[in-house]
C-alpha cells in the first residue's frame, strides 16, 4: 500500500473512530439510528448589540464552567397574536436581573412598562395595564439587563422576543384624574385590628397606602374598582408594631411600573397610634401578588415581607377552608413565597386572602395577621 493510502486508511478509521464516541453512527441511509444522540436545541439569549450569548454556558445540559451568570426568559406572557385588555401579568425568571423593561419591538423608547424584581433578583413581574399601550395591535418586546437603569455597560437578553398583541379597551370616563379620601382614621386617631380605608375619584389605577414621605415601605395596596371611581382597603393594623407613624393615601393614574404616573394625595399625612399589643417579633406584608380584578393562569408568584413569620396560607376571603395554598417559610422568618399553580381552581372568580401567623400550623395561640386583605381574581385556563 503506498504511502498515500495509508494515510487516507488511517484519516477513515480515525473519522469513524470520532463518530462513534460522538454518536453520529450512520445507518447506511445518512439519518441518525435510534441509538445516536440528537443534538439538543439551546435556548438563545442577545446581548444590546444583537449578538448571540453563549447560551450553551446558560443550561444546565452543558458541561463546563459557567460563564454568563445572568440570564432571563419569559415566565408569563399573552401569546404572540393573543387578544388583551385591561391588566395583565408579564414574568420574567433568571439570575443576576438589575432591570427589567417592556418595550418596542426595537429601539429603547418609550419604556412602556419597568418590572417589579425580588430581592434575590431572580423574578420580575409587572402587572401591565394595556391602555398604555394604547388601542390596536402594537409589537413589544420584553427585555433584561444585569444593571440598573441608566448604567454604562449593560448586557441586554431579549426575554420575549417581539410579540403583536391586539389590544382592545374601552374608551377611559370622561373627566380628569382625581382622588378623595372617604373614610379613614382621624389624624392623631388610635388604631387597632382591621381598619377600613375608602377612596373615591376617578381614572384611579392604583392607590397606596404609604409613609407621610417617600414610596417605600407600602403599607397596603387597596383593591380598585373596574372603573377607576373607588378603592378600598381592608388594612390589618397589626402588620405593623405598635407606636406613632405618620402616613398618607396617594392615588396613581396608571399601574404600579406603568410611566407617565400622575400622583393625587387623597388623604395628606395623618398620625395614627398604633395599639395591637404587636411588637416587631410578628409582622407580615404582601409584597407580590395579582392586584384586584386580574386575570389568572398558569403559576402565579405570591410573597411575603415581614418577621416572625412561622405560617403563611392562602385562604378563602372568610374563614380558614379550604386551604388554597401553603407558603414556603424562610429560615429567617421573614420572607415567605407560593408559586400557586392555578389549574388546581376552578375557572371563574375567585375571593381570597392571604393570612400570616405567629405559630407552625396547629399549635396553639397563634396571632394571625391578614397579609394580603381579601382580592377577587379571575381563573382563566
Amino acid at each position: 500500500m503506498t504511502p498515500i493510502k495509508l494515510f487516507q486508511a488511517a484519516l477513515a478509521a480515525c473519522l469513524v473512530f470520532m463518530l462513534a464516541a460522538c454518536g453520529g453512527q450512520g445507518n447506511g441511509a445518512g439519518t441518525p439510528t435510534s441509538n445516536s444522540i440528537a443534538p439538543k436545541l439551546l435556548p438563545t439569549f442577545y446581548t444590546s448589540e444583537g449578538r448571540p450569548l453563549n447560551s450553551c454556558s446558560l443550561t444546565p445540559e452543558c458541561s463546563g464552567v459557567a460563564t454568563a451568570p445572568f440570564h432571563a426568559r419569559i415566565a408569563a406572557a399573552p401569546a404572540g397574536g393573543a387578544a388583551v385588555s385591561g391588566v395583565v401579568r408579564l414574568e420574567v425568571q433568571g439570575n443576576e436581573l438589575r432591570n427589567v423593561e417592556l418595550l418596542p419591538a426595537s429601539g429603547y423608547a418609550p419604556r412602556l412598562g419597568v418590572f417589579n424584581i425580588t430581592g434575590d433578583r431572580t423574578f420580575a413581574w409587572l402587572d401591565l395595564d394595556t391602555r398604555v399601550l394604547g388601542n390596536g395591535a402594537p409589537t413589544v418586546r420584553v427585555s433584561a439587563f444585569n444593571a440598573p437603569a441608566g448604567q454604562a455597560g449593560a448586557t441586554e437578553i431579549v426575554a420575549m422576543p417581539a410579540r403583536t398583541w391586539n389590544v382592545a379597551n374601552p374608551p377611559p370616563p370622561t373627566g380628569g384624574f382625581v382622588a378623595t379620601v372617604g373614610t379613614a382614621p382621624a389624624n392623631n386617631a388610635t388604631v387597632k385590628g382591621i381598619v377600613r380605608l375608602e377612596v373615591r375619584g376617578n381614572r384611579m389605577a392604583n392607590v397606596e397606602l404609604l409613609p407621610a414621605a417617600g414610596y417605600a415601605p407600602r403599607l397596603g395596596v387597596f383593591n380598585v374598582a373596574a372603573d377607576g371611581a373607588f378603592a378600598w382597603l381592608d388594612f390589618d393594623t397589626r402588620s405593623l408594631p405598635d407606636g406613632i407613624r405618620d402616613v398618607r393615601i396617594s392615588a396613581f393614574s396608571v399601574l404600579p411600573g406603568q410611566p407617565n404616573a400622575a400622583e393625587a394625595v387623597a388623604m395628606p399625612a395623618r398620625r395614627w397610634d398604633f395599639r395591637n399589643g404587636a411588637s416587631s417579633a410578628f409582622t407580615a406584608t404582601a409584597a407580590i401578588a395579582p392586584p384586584h380584578g386580574a386575570i389568572v393562569n398558569g403559576v402565579i408568584r405570591l410573597e411575603l415581607r415581614g418577621s416572625g413569620i412561622q405560617n403563611a396560607e392562602l385562604l378563602p376571603a372568610v374563614g380558614y377552608a379550604p386551604r388554597l395554598g401553603v407558603f414556603n417559610i424562610a429560615a429567617d422568618r421573614t420572607f415567605a413565597w407560593l408559586d400557586l399553580d392555578t389549574a388546581g381552581l376552578p375557572n371563574g372568580a375567585l375571593d381570597a386572602r392571604i393570612s400570616a401567623f405567629s405559630v407552625a400550623p396547629g399549635q396553639p395561640n397563634a396571632k394571625e395577621i391578614v397579609a394580603m386583605p381579601a382580592r377577587q381574581w379571575v381563573v382563566r385556563h
